[in-house]
């Protein structure tokens, strides 16, 4: 718990950078956005401009196994440092953080970062263009954002609407800049990226911020259990931040500052106070008892709680208290994609939320296999964990090819809820990514065509065209994946209705929807095949003259922002053929063809 507190404190003074995901045609691992924030982007090598891959972790090619890697576990005594070595870390970090905030506050206007351009990733560095959302207004790029829930369908949507957002973005005209960058960081907090969240909100100089912008970054800070990281927005937030939170937050703030006799005055006020709940201040109080001059024994109970909120799981994670796995069951997903990458969640924790947040486009395949090889030795972790654990070792270590599939296929099989499934081929992109294509593999060629495709991986895809038979799951994920594909015939196509076991079809019809989006088949074939099918592509709506007005302009920005409006929804049955072919195309015209072939290729393998 110690540890947790440490940890929490130490992140006031370093900003969380994270790896991006691989959008489609590449050989090197998927990660999280935004992509390649460490390295300059590679010149593409075929003529699809291609999303950058995170540099330095290729997949091999096949051969000989080599072990997965695996996170060594820190020692006890590192978990557990003493008292006295607590408290001189405590008043060290004290003492820089009140440098930091003085040189801010000291920032002069010259060297302040302007509003005209807000975010982290530079194009320079794989982010959008700071003008791909055209000359839109002000109040309509609002709506946009604010009318985006939480919920979208698409992990690969999901993740180029992440990239978006973080991208180095002019503000549009009659928005103030801090506004802009408190509604984008709302938006990646409702997707269930809080770590990009903060890092939008850490774009603003504390200065600038408006209290929409503080009222964020609290709801931020909060969700990525780094409650503390607002602390140096304190002396910035004006009379208007009012209620519980914000008289919290003062206390918690309070005690790390060396003043333990004002933060336990502020806790026993809020206790005293009618409208707050109970495990809210006592959770406040559990961390301002870490603190140098505040120590207080305090124990969360959790009998009387039922509801799991930001603030709830944010200061429990950050004191190192779990909170019960029944308020996660009735809580939001996001709840999930938070907890996976929560560092002061425990291991096993993080691996139960990982399926969901990986499903969500939250985690990445790289991220899910560093998890499991962490659990491996962790003396907490238990039997249905080690094995399922085994099994990923198995998939990438085993000499012989056969067991390797063996084990990926329990993987994959674990499970009949959807989400399982499609994160249990994510998490084994890369060791299906190691087997060498041959006929004697083809029954397990649809599994491992998605598994490799789920991550991008659609180079090392390509290698099973030949093995892949026509009509074939796989054979019909290759031919809206790969790039540089040629036109195919109704009859092609029809073929895969036959084999189709998709509930109405589903997975047929999202086939057409993708291949006439990316133009691989004529206009008239694509009436007579949605005719076979009882679908139409015909009718028009208000969104869907938008996202076509935006692709013809160029605006790929505006059109990421659309596609995620228009793929809201719980699962992929909220997604209709006509709205994935306007998705598909709208990207494709606008330039974005790698994320237009990686939607297309993820709707067919989990209608």
């Amino acid at each position: 718990m110690r540890r947790g507190m440490y940890l929490a404190c130490a992140s006031l003074l370093a900003l969380a950078f994270v790896s991006a995901p691989v959008i489609g045609q590449n050989e090197a691992p998927e990660s999280l956005l935004p992509p390649g924030f460490n390295d300059p982007a590679p010149a593409p090598s075929q003529a699809e401009p291609l999303p950058l891959a995170e540099p330095g972790r290729a997949v091999p090619a096949p051969g000989p196994a080599v072990p997965v890697p695996v996170v060594p576990l820190p020692s006890v005594a590192e978990q557990e440092p003493t008292d006295e070595e607590l408290s001189a870390e405590l008043a060290k970090l004290q003492e820089e953080m009140a440098a930091q905030l003085a040189l801010t506050q000291a920032l002069p206007p010259s060297a302040r970062r302007s509003l005209d351009r807000i975010g982290p990733l530079t194009e320079s560095h794989g982010g959008y263009a700071a003008a791909s959302l055209g000359n839109i207004g002000g109040a309509y790029a609002q709506t946009l954002v604010r009318r985006t829930g939480g919920r979208i369908v698409s992990r690969w949507a999901s993740l180029g609407l992440q990239k978006l957002l973080l991208s180095e973005l002019a503000t549009p005209q009659g928005l103030n800049g801090a506004n802009w960058a408190a509604e984008r960081a709302a938006l990646l907090l409702r997707i269930g990226s809080a770590d990009g969240a903060v890092r939008m909100v850490q774009a603003v100089d504390p200065p600038a911020a408006t209290p929409r912008l503080l009222n964020v970054a609290l709801d931020s800070y909060v969700a990525s259990a780094d409650p503390l990281g607002m602390c140096p927005l304190i002396p910035f937030v004006g009379a208007s931040a009012k209620g519980n939170q914000w008289q919290l937050i003062r206390a918690i703030c309070s005690g790390f500052s060396g003043e333990g006799g004002s933060a336990r005055e502020q806790i026993d006020r809020a206790r005293r106070q009618a409208d707050i709940d109970r495990i809210d201040v006592v959770l406040a109080e559990k961390i301002v008892g870490a603190s140098q001059n505040g120590r207080r024994a305090v124990t969360v109970q959790w009998d009387d709680v039922n509801q799991l909120t930001r603030w709830r799981f944010g200061l429990a994670m950050t004191a190192g208290v779990e909170p019960p796995e029944a308020l996660y069951a009735r809580a939001d997903r996001n709840y999930q994609a938070w907890r996976a990458r929560a560092p002061m969640a425990p291991l096993a924790s993080r691996v139960q939320a990982a399926d969901m947040a990986a499903a969500m486009g939250v985690l990445s395949s790289a991220d899910m296999i560093d998890l499991y090889g962490a659990t491996f030795d962790d003396p907490g972790t238990n039997e249905t964990l080690r094995d399922r654990t085994a099994l990923l070792r198995t998939a990438y270590v085993a000499a012989d090819v056969d067991d390797r599939i063996r084990a990926m296929q329990a993987l994959w099989n674990r499970s009949e809820n959807a989400f399982v499934r499609y994160s249990a081929h994510i998490l084994t992109a890369h060791a299906a990514a190691r087997v060498a294509p041959s006929e004697e593999l083809s029954d397990y060629a649809d599994d491992l065509i998605v598994s490799m495709v789920s991550a991008g991986f659609d180079t090392s895809a390509s290698r099973w065209m030949q093995v892949a038979p026509q009509g074939s799951l796989g054979w019909a994920v290759l031919a809206v994946a790969l790039p540089g594909r040629s036109q195919l015939s109704a009859s092609d196509v029809g073929e895969f209705f036959d084999n189709d076991d998709s509930e109405s079809g589903r997975k047929s019809a999202f086939l057409v929807a993708g291949l006439a989006g990316l133009g691989r088949i004529s206009g008239a074939d694509r009436d007579s095949l949605a005719s076979d099918l009882g679908i139409a592509f015909g009718g028009e709506s208000r969104w869907s003259r938008a996202i076509r007005a935006a692709a013809s302009e160029g605006n790929d920005g505006l059109v990421t922002l659309l596609v995620g409006m228009g793929m809201q929804g719980n699962d992929w049955s909220a997604m209709t053929p006509r709205q994935l072919y306007h998705v598909v195309a709208a990207l494709r015209v606008a330039g974005r063809q790698a994320e237009a072939r990686m939607i297309a290729a993820e709707a067919v393998s989990r209608a």
